[in-house]
């Protein structure tokens, strides 16, 4: 792949960006299918953010976004439509132009989260699923579960108003689950994610107490850097089937490739 005047251009959001994988993995795929696209790492500044989202509905060259923390529930502000997983979960990893100057979004965290639980033969259907964090990915995953079948969804947060927030999205787009917040019944729950920051730094606290995981239990850490966070090794030591951030990555390459029309 030569990168020229018709090189199609997509930006990776995100601050920090450093450790996001994504632009090197999705522009590998592309130079060895000979596809004339190119994934580009982006910081803008957290309080300047909003500016530049307006700003870019401005860039005809500019087919698409994967977005990151912190962005994603402020991205879905910038989309003119919206998947009805999305529009539950109030955030977006990735958008495409309509091509009127206006964005069409989705979430696929849970989408690759679903994808890596099915590839272990994992039933979603009817179980109880537990998730830590409900910012964007945290979101995206419940809204995701809760679409594939899951009988209870208990969400949580350090700032409850957001879980809270959540749960009600979740209970009006998908009336089949029982959803609740906080952290009562994770004890019983057989499948739990987290969603959260925590397990990116060394010093950071563990998210769950590691009593509750058990053989039969699935975790799945949505942290892609480090490869293997304490927690997943607290998770593994019990017992507990462990899914690591790798293998929902590789579950939503699929549908990101899909959502930008490269695949």
């Amino acid at each position: 792949m030569q990168i020229n005047g018709k090189t199609a251009v997509y930006l990776v959001l995100g601050n920090p960006i450093a450790q996001v994988r994504s632009p090197g993995v999705y522009t590998d795929w592309c130079r060895e299918r000979g596809i004339n696209a190119v994934f580009v790492p982006f910081q803008p500044a957290v309080e300047a953010a909003d500016e530049v989202l307006r700003a870019m509905s401005h860039v005809p060259n500019l087919a698409g976004l994967i977005v990151t923390i912190p962005f994603k529930p402020l991205a879905a502000g910038h989309c003119r439509t919206l998947t009805q997983r999305a529009r539950a979960a109030g955030a977006v990893n990735v958008m495409r132009a309509n091509g009127d100057g206006t964005w069409h979004g989705d979430a696929l965290d849970g989408v690759g989260c679903v994808a890596a639980l099915r590839g272990h033969d994992v039933a979603i259907r009817g179980s109880h699923v537990h998730v830590t964090g409900s910012g964007g990915a945290g979101a995206s995953v419940a809204a995701a579960l809760a679409e594939a079948g899951a009988a209870r969804l208990s969400v949580e947060d350090l700032v409850p108003e957001r879980a809270a927030a959540l749960a009600g999205r979740l209970r009006q787009t998908f009336p089949g689950p029982d959803v609740c917040t906080g952290r009562d019944g994770v004890e019983t729950a057989s499948i739990i994610v987290n969603a959260s920051p925590s397990g990116m730094q060394a010093t950071d606290p563990l998210p769950l107490a590691p009593e509750v995981f058990a053989p039969g239990k699935v975790f799945v850490e949505m942290i892609m850097q480090p490869a293997c966070t304490p927690m997943m090794e607290h998770a593994g030591a019990r017992g507990s089937l462990v899914l690591p951030g790798a293998e929902v990555l590789e579950g939503q390459k699929h549908e990101t490739l899909r959502f930008f029309g490269l695949s």
